[in-house]
């Protein structure tokens, strides 16, 4: 958790003026340009720098953890994240409030970010102008150009409910879409992340409603990138076909909002001809040793060798309840992936990936570095293999006390630099089967 979140009267002055196209008056104040109508005839014109200045006041107060929660000595406040339908969340609460027992008792309250967290998501905007680029952020500056026709927020089953502000960051939270949680004690508390989860477990437990701590992706620019390789108006026809089952884990690795499901989506596509390359590659040791000139049916040790080749294959197999997954895993990849053309790939996406891979290992995972480019393909597609391979035994393994492990969510953000190295090598291994129509 770090010490004080990166708010300032400039950055929330900017964001300001990204949303909404604010003007400065002379004594500091910000007017809208067209006030915003309430349902109770009320209306909003502007914000005054008192205002902003007393919200950052009270955000340098607190502490910022992950980005997405804000802890005060008695309250605190969770960014969520729906695992479910969009929106579905928030829907079950209505701003209800959850008062605990004993007698310090601790209040849960789902709703609408208060107008400090909607400054503080202003700040990001001012930030990085990445954010303003995404359909996520046309569809918010519609919201608030609309609030004349689009005063009401939708509540659980599609219901309507009166829309009430009494501010312009009120108005602002609402139109953001996001959802927060708000801890409340009657003392001082160092605990409340701990208390987030348990209630969003509670939640899960009684009525299977999901949600995370986190922040919306459309405030994380490292998790807006999508892989568009052509505008939709340029999209020709196939003129391969492919194989059903690839496509299908594919198809779950792309739409998947999980890190965790999408990696291993895309794994099990390499992970398919496991099986079929091992021991297509056991009987070629067998056929390379007894057709090497050297090989005599009449020596014994000339047979044991053979022997011992399929031994050590089966003490694998029996050992590992399988194939031995590393060896078979560069062997797909020295079967089907060309490193020159994954590079090329990742260098497209993101320019950063290719040095971040030869220079960082996955602490999570105790995987190593992988030279893609400035080496052999066989030694690049063997440092790919071994780190994938323990990338995803980090997400299938999880015992208490061994070290590294995958933590869900908590290391996300490491996990998602992962996944472009397993997705286009996936592709590739599509693509290598496809049959021309």
């Amino acid at each position: 958790m770090s010490e004080k979140p990166v708010v300032s009267e400039e950055l929330i002055a900017a964001g300001l003026q990204k949303i909404f196209g604010l003007t400065e008056d002379e004594g500091g104040d910000f007017i809208l340009r067209e006030p915003i109508q309430l349902n109770d005839g009320k209306s909003i014109h502007g914000v005054t720098k008192a205002e902003i200045s007393e919200i950052v006041t009270r955000l340098n107060e607190a502490k910022l953890g992950n980005e997405s929660s804000f802890q005060w000595a008695s309250e605190a406040e969770f960014s969520l994240i729906s695992l479910g339908s969009i929106g579905a969340f928030d829907r079950f609460f209505e701003d209800k409030e959850f008062i605990g027992q004993g007698e310090n008792p601790v209040t849960f309250k789902i709703g609408k970010p208060s107008r400090e967290f909607s400054a503080y998501l202003l700040c990001l905007f001012a930030q990085n102008p990445l954010l303003t680029r995404t359909p996520r952020y046309r569809m918010l500056l519609n919201r608030v150009r609309h609030f004349d026709t689009d005063r009401t927020s939708r509540g659980y089953g599609n219901a309507r409910r009166p829309f009430e502000a009494d501010s312009l960051f009120e108005a602002l939270g609402e139109s953001l879409r996001v959802t927060t949680l708000r801890i409340t004690s009657n003392k001082s508390r160092s605990d409340f992340e701990l208390l987030a989860n348990s209630f969003l477990f509670h939640a899960a437990y009684n009525i299977d409603a999901a949600a995370r701590i986190g922040l919306d992706s459309m405030f994380r620019a490292q998790a807006i990138q999508r892989v568009r390789r052509t505008q939709t108006g340029f999209l020709d026809a196939p003129r391969q076909t492919y194989d059903a089952d690839l496509v299908h884990h594919y198809l779950m690795g792309v739409a998947a909002e999980i890190p965790l499901l999408e990696y291993l989506a895309y794994y099990h596509i390499a992970e398919h001809f496991f099986d079929k390359i091992f021991n297509e590659d056991l009987v070629n040791q067998i056929r390379s040793g007894i057709t090497d000139p050297s090989f005599s049916a009449r020596r014994n040790k000339d047979i044991q060798s053979i022997i011992r080749i399929v031994t050590k294959a089966q003490r694998q197999v029996r050992d590992e309840g399988g194939v031995n997954e590393q060896r078979a895993l560069q062997l797909v990849l020295d079967r089907f992936v060309n490193v020159s053309r994954l590079a090329a790939d990742l260098d497209a996406y993101d320019a950063t990936l290719v040095d971040y891979y030869a220079n960082n290992d996955v602490p999570f995972a105790g995987a190593s570095k992988a030279a893609i480019r400035g080496r052999d393909e066989e030694a690049a597609r063997g440092a790919i293999a071994k780190r994938i391979y323990k990338v995803r035994n980090a997400l299938v393994h999880a015992k208490e006390g061994e070290l590294p492990k995958y933590a869900p969510f908590a290391h996300d953000e490491e996990l998602a630099r992962e996944i472009p190295l397993m997705r286009f090598t996936a592709e590739q291994i599509i693509i290598a089967q496809g049959k021309v129509l």
